[in-house]
């Protein structure tokens, strides 16, 4: 399937009338946001998760290096 850009002069022809969209190219937009909507989404989780393992894994190193008979602060 090749696509293609209108042309300028396709676009000045179209003009500012209503553009009817296919049945098929309307269900393929669709398809794309809910896609790209997801990959956004979990691209933010990603983020988060990978924060809470940097802050897991720091807590982790002080840890182990606190004296055994040192009091350490919970929160």
């Amino acid at each position: 399937m090749q696509r293609r850009m209108l042309s300028k002069e396709d676009e000045a022809a179209v003009g500012n009338d209503e553009l009817e969209v296919r049945r098929e190219d309307q269900d393929k937009i669709n398809r794309f946001s809910r896609l790209h909507q997801r990959e956004t989404l979990l691209e933010e989780d990603l983020k988060g998760r990978a924060k809470e393992k940097e802050d897991l894994e720091e807590i982790s190193s002080e840890l182990e290096l606190a004296d055994e008979d040192e009091k350490i602060p919970y929160e």
